[in-house]
């Protein structure tokens, strides 16, 4: 009788070359007006508009951005609820994001917002934590990224 191996995966992170054609569009937020935080706004769209660049298959919706906001609610974010008025309006089909905590602080409307959107087809890439909403496997992984980021809110 043959002896059979099991070969477990590797854990392989997302290629942007993994992608078919999307509407794409990214999302930037920084929480003070201070000067450093202009320049840290300044550097995510720069870097999204260098990463749309280099995918040539993808159709740029654009880089949504809210300053001086905090993460924690929705309130007065008018970038954030203009890309999500979009993506339920069947406009975009990826959201790219720099980080867990640049989309939101709050793991409970971080959590609802990206279960609604994967319900209609929008999924999110959070390109530092390497979570892409698409797979099925996310959840675990968002979910500790989400209580890390609102717990650090809280920490202040």
């Amino acid at each position: 009788m043959a002896h059979l191996q099991v070969i477990e995966p590797n854990k392989t992170t997302l290629k942007t070359e993994d992608f078919e054609p999307h509407r794409v569009c990214a999302y930037c937020r920084v929480s003070t007006d201070e000067k450093d935080q202009k320049n840290s706004l300044i550097a995510q769209k720069q870097f999204f508009e260098s990463f749309f660049e280099m995918h040539n298959n993808w159709t740029n919706i654009g880089i949504f951005a809210d300053e001086g906001l905090s993460g924690t609610s929705l309130e007065k974010r008018d970038d954030f609820n203009r890309m999500l008025f979009e993506a339920r309006h069947g406009n975009i089909d990826i959201i790219l994001t720099k980080e867990v905590s640049r989309f939101s602080r709050n793991a409970q409307h971080l959590l609802n917002i990206v279960e609604e959107l994967r319900n209609r087809g929008v999924y999110i890439w959070f390109l530092a934590d390497d979570i892409y909403t698409e797979k099925d496997d996310y959840r675990e992984e968002l979910s500790k990224a989400a209580s890390d980021a609102e717990r650090e809110r809280l920490n202040g």
